[in-house]
């Protein structure tokens, strides 16, 4: 019996540092201590905090192009984070969409930017492939070092930011969105 309470204890012990290892060496964590405390789920969840200045960022394009985050000063910006497995991701996708299609076209003062976090995801061809067979018209920017992801500290995906025209995070969603809330978001 304790032979097998030791050998039941050395299991865990294992798998629990497995896990650890798993999620520093993913970038999923960054730092030791960190612990996760809030539920995951599909319902959107404004963060709290201070208003402060959106890190810059320059990415590419699907087609090449770079896009860089202070250019679009004067305009608000909606900088969408995701991946092309996560389904809460799969969810938003009509309403970033609808966003985009309806209200951006008539309001060219608001951005719209997806930016796949492609260091987690399954690499740019996967990506293309899902952009095209989801329909996605709005621009989708590659991550493809994780430096915004880690400069933006994404834990959650789909995360959110409303981004104001002097280039100040007004707002942060974690989890799916809907046009309704994003309208709502950007005319504030």
């Amino acid at each position: 019996m304790r032979r097998w309470i030791r050998s039941g204890t050395w299991a865990f012990v294992v798998g629990v540092f497995g896990f650890y290892l798993i999620l520093t060496s993913g970038g999923m964590l960054d730092e030791p201590g960190f612990e996760r405390n809030m539920a995951v789920t599909n319902e959107p969840v404004e963060a709290a905090f201070s208003a402060a200045a959106a890190p810059d960022f320059s990415l590419q394009n699907l087609q090449g192009e770079t896009i860089q985050l202070s250019d679009l000063r004067g305009k608000t910006v909606v900088v969408n984070f995701w991946t092309t497995w996560c389904p809460p991701c799969h969810d938003e996708i009509p309403e970033l969409e609808a966003f985009y299609s309806e209200y951006i076209k008539e309001n060219p003062d608001v951005v719209l930017l997806g930016v796949n976090l492609t260091k987690e995801d399954h690499g740019e061809e996967s990506i293309q492939h899902f952009v095209k067979a989801n329909l996605m018209t709005f621009p989708i920017l590659l991550d493809s070092d994780g430096e915004t992801q880690k400069n933006y500290q994404i834990l959650t995906i789909p995360t959110t930011f409303i981004v104001d025209k002097e280039g100040v995070i007004k707002q942060k969603i974690m989890g799916p969105v809907t046009k309704d809330e994003l309208i709502e978001q950007v005319k504030q």
